[in-house]
């Protein structure tokens, strides 16, 4: 299995220069320079479902550090949010999501029962309405992988360097050549070759994700 160790070796090596070793601050720097560009995009190896958290009766807000997934696994901000379900009697019910100003808006505070909108609001959701009695919140989206960060091991691991190895490979590759070697050109040629593999990825995951219908936007 693909390290944080592993993936700033291969980088070291592919760039072929000594200062740039695999424990050097820009090859490290590279590497969580390209996870940090990649991750508020969608990939099939960052998307969740499943977060849960229980909003207690009569509470308006629910931060998101509430939720936790897999476990018990306290439950990192969400990037994307794609759905927020409530359940009732059982039942899962989807929630819209609205402005936090058009919530707030006509919130009086004074009416509880079954929520149908949220919004997000700082690092919590707020629900309309509040609930009239104890419910369990389940989210879904894209969210933040931690594990591989600037005081992480070597050993350490996560789904950016094995899922998404090559891609972040390249991309640390096209910043070390635009930042620390000043070759502009190489670094669009890394650049681009990561763009391509981002273009199949998304054509494999529309593939198998789409209807085969436009959905009109606005």
């Amino acid at each position: 299995m693909s390290t944080f160790g592993t993936i700033k070796g291969r980088v070291s090596d592919e760039m072929k220069r000594g200062e740039l070793s695999a424990s050097s601050t820009a090859v490290q720097a590279s590497v969580l320079s390209a996870i940090a560009h990649l991750e508020r995009r969608r990939f099939p190896w960052n998307e969740f479902e499943g977060a849960s958290a229980t909003a207690s009766s009569s509470a308006l807000y629910v931060p998101f550090s509430r939720f936790t997934q897999d476990g018990g696994v306290t439950f990192i901000s969400p990037l994307i949010i794609d759905s927020l379900k409530v359940q009732v009697n059982g039942r899962d019910y989807q929630l819209l999501r609205k402005t936090f100003r058009h919530i707030d808006a006509i919130d009086a505070d004074e009416w509880y029962g079954y929520p149908d909108w949220y919004a997000v609001h700082g690092q919590q959701i707020r629900l309309y309405p509040g609930p009239n009695q104890e419910m369990v919140l389940s989210l879904s989206g894209v969210k933040r992988l931690t594990e591989v960060s600037i005081s992480a091991s070597a050993s350490a691991t996560n789904a950016w360097v094995t899922d998404g190895e090559e891609l972040v490979r390249l991309i640390a590759k096209s910043m070390l050549f635009r930042d620390e070697l000043r070759a502009p050109d190489l670094a669009g040629y890394f650049r681009q070759e990561a763009n391509d593999i981002m273009r199949e990825i998304q054509r494999e995951t529309i593939a198998k994700t789409s209807s085969g219908r436009l959905t009109p936007s606005y």
